[in-house]
């Protein structure tokens, strides 16, 4: 399918013109860097299922950081409030509100993730019945569940977002404690290869991080907080992914 760069293209050669911008944000933190570049390309901050800018999911990446690249966020096809199931069954007590349960995992296509040293959690993919089965053991290999699961075509659906991902670089340089970004290098993936990410899920390339927690602070202090579970996918491997490449430097 053919794909319209240009003006993306554009944009960045603009942005990147512009030398060293300060920081849109007051603290130094990983996602400042994404939230500047969007807002110097008018993309308005949002957790939406479409893409960001003209079709395109716009990422950013600090160089040389080993920091992995968020996918898509998808909670579990089935069954009903499984991510809320798997928090009450298999969490443990917030330490700020020990009457809560919290959960955080990561898990893997290619090995048992030992979550609280009781669980043993591992996602495996049934081609035959088309979804990702999450299956959880306890230190003794025995079965405690199998039915938290994420149907092939949902995960379909939700990649479709990225289907065609913009991921911009840039050095950073701190002038009185402020920080300040360069952005002056892009990457275009385009075309989006299901196959491939379930190949990447089942060999630990992708994992998906359940992030199950309270609020800390603010007006919902004390409740039930899902801080963004979803799939992620290891920097080097993403190219993996993606049926066309084209970098941008000049």
């Amino acid at each position: 399918m053919a794909i319209d760069t240009k003006k993306i293209v554009d944009e960045f050669s603009r942005i990147k013109n512009l030398g060293f911008v300060k920081s849109n944000r007051s603290k130094t933190n990983d996602g400042s860097i994404g939230n500047t570049f969007e807002d110097h390309l008018g993309v308005t901050e949002n957790n939406a299922k479409d893409p960001d800018f003209e079709g395109f999911e716009v990422k950013s990446q600090r160089e040389l950081t080993g920091s992995k690249i968020s996918l898509f966020t998808k909670s579990p096809s089935g069954p009903k409030g499984a991510n809320a199931y798997l928090k009450d069954n298999f969490g443990r007590g917030d330490a700020k509100f020990p009457n809560l349960k919290a959960l955080h995992s990561s898990m893997f296509g290619n090995r048992w993730n030992s979550v609280f040293e009781t669980y043993k959690m591992k996602l495996i993919v049934d081609r035959e019945d088309e979804k990702v089965v999450l299956h959880i053991k306890d230190n003794n290999d025995i079965l405690l569940s199998n039915h938290v699961h994420w149907s092939f075509e949902d995960l379909q659906a939700a990649s479709k977002k990225m289907s065609s991902l913009f991921v911009v670089f840039a050095a950073s340089k701190k002038i009185d404690d402020l920080e300040y970004f360069h952005y002056n290098k892009a990457i275009i993936y385009h075309n989006l290869v299901f196959d491939k990410f379930l190949e990447l899920l089942e060999a630990g390339y992708i994992m998906f991080d359940l992030r199950m927690g309270v609020y800390k602070s603010g007006k919902s202090i004390g409740k039930p907080h899902d801080h963004g579970s979803g799939f992620r996918v290891d920097k080097e491997y993403i190219a993996l992914l993606y049926q066309t490449i084209i970098e941008i430097s000049d």
